[in-house]
């Protein structure tokens, strides 16, 4: 079985008439893919997926009514293991949703948390291609929508609620995490390399180090897919989504006071709480300066971006400003985060060298410029926090 992806793909456009052709189609009994944008075709022993934006991949397996493995792979974020079997014509388009009625605070969250559950499924269908930046995106979505549910539990029906579906959404981001982590720090660290001058010194580090990354690589891309493959992943996928068809169709009656206040009334205050919490951690960090303590102040400052990402129309100033300077912080502390992990891969290198009886020098001078690299950003941060806490200061309650 041959597995192709080219960087373009044709779509059908008129698959009436492709009908004549043998092309045949399948998806779901509830039309699933269709409903997503996605084609899935058939036309001999050549299988077509089609993303609905010009992308896709084609697979040549025998001629067969069963979907191929490798294509019900790719699907499975929207197919979740539902049969795959002939339908009638091609997708024509994405079916649309109804919006929530009103402008409530429920309805603006819960249109937040749709479009991440569809940018989680998009970059679910990128990583399992092997695209390089869909762990990224799957880490992001699986992100942001854990951060939503947190920080906007009481207008979906409190913490009690969301809490398992926050568990499994960090266990899927710490999953799906290590693949983008591992390509980040080899870059990084060919960077650094670059920086230096003696070849004859840098060769038999550069070769030293590829070869870890790339043993590294192969095992995250391995837990990667073994987390995309899991029934956990499936169950988590279809509790968001039973999540949303209970928040939209809960009779008002039955929802919290907060959820069917406009959203200008309640979101800002539950963004606030997050801005409390990242001043307090912030605070704690400079008093000790560990790196842990940074990294809770570096979780804080994401859930703070992506809170005020889904309450945009809602906040009581123009967003955009202010989340270029809530990314400024972020920067600085994803900048030292990096810094610690490669001080702490060169130390392992350095070590494993020494062991060979391979000099180390040129590790021991990375250290050096990557401690320099996460002081850099600590001095820094607290005039970066400053400027993005006075363009917050409007949703002081």
């Amino acid at each position: 079985m041959t597995v192709t992806t080219p960087a373009t793909s044709p779509r059908p456009a008129r698959g009436y008439a492709l009908l004549h052709y043998g092309i045949h189609y399948y998806d779901t009994a509830g039309l699933r893919l269709r409903r997503h944008g996605l084609t899935l075709s058939r036309v001999g022993t050549s299988w077509q997926l089609d993303r609905g934006d010009g992308r896709g991949c084609r697979v040549e397996a025998p001629e067969s009514d069963q979907v191929p493995h490798e294509l019900r792979r790719l699907v499975r974020a929207y197919s979740r293991d539902l049969e795959l079997t002939p339908v009638t014509g091609p997708c024509t388009g994405r079916l649309t949703r109804d919006a929530p009625p009103g402008d409530t605070a429920r309805a603006m969250v819960l249109g937040y948390l749709e479009t991440q559950i569809e940018a989680l499924a998009r970059a679910d269908l990128a990583a399992r291609l092997g695209e390089p930046e869909g762990a990224r995106e799957l880490r992001a979505a699986a992100r942001r929508l854990r951060a939503a549910l947190w920080t906007f539990a009481p207008v979906l029906g409190g913490r009690r609620l969301v809490r398992g579906l926050c568990a499994s959404l960090c266990r899927l981001g710490a999953s799906v995490g290590p693949a983008r982590d591992t390509e980040v720090q080899r870059r990084r660290f060919l960077h650094r390399l670059g920086e230096l001058s003696d070849e004859a010194v840098l060769g038999p580090v550069r070769a030293d180090a590829e070869r870890h990354f790339a043993v590294a690589a192969a095992e995250s891309a391995a837990e990667c897919a073994e987390a995309l493959d899991s029934h956990r992943y499936l169950q988590l996928l279809n509790a968001l989504e039973v999540l949303g068809v209970v928040l939209r169709e809960q009779p008002r009656s039955d929802q919290r006071k907060a959820a069917l206040e406009p959203a200008g009334a309640v979101l800002p205050g539950l963004v606030w709480t997050v801005v409390t919490e990242t001043d307090a951690r912030l605070e704690a960090a400079f008093a000790g300066s560990a790196p842990k303590a940074v990294h809770a102040v570096r979780k804080s400052a994401k859930r703070l971006r992506y809170a005020l990402e889904a309450a945009a129309d809602a906040l009581p100033f123009v967003p955009d400003r202010v989340l270029a300077d809530c990314r400024a912080v972020q920067d600085l502390l994803g900048e030292y985060r990096d810094a610690m992990v490669a001080r702490a891969k060169l130390r392992a290198l350095a070590s494993a060298a020494t062991e060979a009886g391979r000099p180390a020098a040129t590790y021991e001078l990375l250290i050096t410029t990557e401690v320099l690299a996460a002081q850099e950003c600590l001095a820094a941060l607290p005039a970066a926090w400053e400027t993005l806490r006075r363009g917050l200061e409007p949703m002081r309650v």
